[in-house]
């Protein structure tokens, strides 16, 4: 490599790939249709890059989300009790009428989603994650049958 190719890539723009926790990303599952599937100890989404990717009625207890960059996904329907989300990006995806019973949502970015139906029971939210999740939740889950606006603690 000359001086001038090594001195043209660093004025390249390079996009943001990952949230705390040291560098690195994860393998990269964008527009990927995972629906239907139990995943649980099967594929490792931390750091991913899981741009419009399909988890809907997935069972994804447990497992780690931790730093992902999801926007636009569909979580619809899905079991994530259990699920670390903390520094992700789930901006504009949808969870509607999925479980996220004890699911770990620290730094968390929600911006549009969709909730209707959704369980959040024991989930622990920042003031600010609540008051916005609240000010969107509706319905009852299909399968715990639990208030989406119950399950966030939300006040009248």
């Amino acid at each position: 490599m000359t001086a001038a190719s090594v001195a043209s890539m660093a004025l390249m723009p390079i996009e943001a790939q990952a949230v705390f926790g040291g560098g690195g990303i994860g393998t990269p599952h964008n527009n990927e249709d995972f629906s239907n599937r139990d995943l649980r100890g099967v594929i490792s989404f931390t750091k991913g890059q899981i741009r419009n990717t399909n988890f809907s009625n997935c069972n994804l207890q447990g497992m780690s989300f931790f730093g992902a960059i999801a926007p636009n996904s569909s979580f619809h329907g899905a079991n994530m009790k259990l699920v670390n989300m903390d520094s992700g990006d789930f901006e504009n995806s949808d969870f509607t009428d999925a479980i996220l019973e004890e699911a770990y949502v620290a730094n968390a970015q929600f911006k549009g989603i969709k909730i209707e139906g959704s369980d959040w029971t024991e989930v622990q939210l920042r003031a600010d994650q609540r008051k916005y999740l609240c000010s969107i939740a509706s319905g009852t889950n299909p399968v715990t049958g639990v208030d989406t606006r119950e399950s966030l603690v939300c006040s009248d």
